[in-house]
Order: structure tokens, then C-alpha cells, then sequence
């Protein structure tokens, strides 16, 4: 795979809200539910993997198969860029596409910070500037969270902000 694909499918799948953690963790509680909370993070490239494995032989470098996976690790930094956790993710290309923008994902990524974990799930276009999706669940000071989250792509700041309830 070309150096510009690969740097392109790296932003692209940062962006798949899998991407970062905890800039900030800030109380997010309202008078309409008091156990919410938001986190907003940022993935850090340096550090991070990036692997297209082809389950089936490519008609071209930027093809993506159904059935091809992309996984990925990122460190994770707080709002001053101390890394504080790290996010493992795999995408499972479920429908596929002569070009790669044209394809769609399911991924699920463990988000892995000094005080628990949190798991993530979610469908993705690449190049679509913000992705959404599910917080599955949690162990340590995450036990048991749902919630949803929404990642942004690099492009657009690539910030993620995390909600949960409960």
C-alpha cells in the first residue's frame, strides 16, 4: 500500500471515535441526570499501529474487501499531552468498495486508562467527518457505563467526546 494511502486510512480510522482518550474529564451532570459525565480525548499518532489485513486478494492497493480488517492501537493524552491510557481497535469491513472511502466498517475498540476500561462500538464511513456510536460497557471507575460517543475527524480537530450515563 502506498505511504499516502496509508497515511490517509491512518486518519481516516483515528477518526472512528475509537480514537484518544481523557483530555478532559469533566463532570457533565445536569438537573435532568445527574450521573452523567463527558470525557473528551485526542489519540496520539506517535506511538501508534496501523495494519490493512487482506482476507482477500485486492483488485487494487485501494480497494477494501468485505471481510479485509483494519486494526489499530493509539496512545492516549490528557489535555496537556500526557499519555494516559491507550485504545486497541479492529474494524471489520462489512460492505466493501473499489475505493476505500466508499466502504463501511464495523469496529469495536477497549479504551485502556489508569482507572478502568471502557469498550466502544460502531459503524464508520471513512471520510465521513464524524463518527458515532456506542459505549458498550466498563470495568474499574467505568464499571458497568453505557453511553455514546462521537469522534471527529483529524481533519476537523479530531477531537472524541465520550457521554455516559450511569
Amino acid at each position: 500500500m502506498d505511504v499516502t494511502l496509508t497515511k490517509t486510512l491512518g486518519v481516516v480510522l483515528a477518526a472512528l471515535a475509537l480514537a484518544g482518550i481523557v483530555v478532559v474529564l469533566a463532570s457533565g451532570a445536569s438537573a435532568q441526570d445527574p450521573t452523567t459525565r463527558t470525557l473528551t480525548f485526542k489519540a496520539l499518532d506517535k506511538g501508534s499501529t496501523f495494519t490493512h489485513v487482506r482476507n482477500t486478494k485486492p483488485k487494487s492497493e485501494r480497494s477494501n474487501s468485505t471481510g479485509d480488517g483494519i486494526v489499530f492501537t493509539n496512545p492516549l493524552a490528557d489535555a496537556s499531552g500526557n499519555v494516559v491510557g491507550k485504545q486497541y481497535a479492529e474494524c471489520i469491513t462489512t460492505k466493501g468498495a473499489r475505493n476505500f472511502l466508499r466502504s463501511t466498517l464495523t469496529c469495536t475498540a477497549v479504551v485502556t486508562l489508569r482507572d478502568g476500561t471502557l469498550t466502544m462500538q460502531a459503524n464508520s464511513k471513512p471520510g465521513v467527518p464524524t463518527t458515532t456510536g456506542a459505549v458498550t460497557g466498563g470495568t474499574g471507575a467505568y464499571a458497568n457505563s453505557r453511553g455514546v460517543f462521537a469522534s471527529k475527524d483529524p481533519s476537523a480537530g479530531g477531537d472524541t467526546t465520550i457521554t455516559l450515563a450511569g
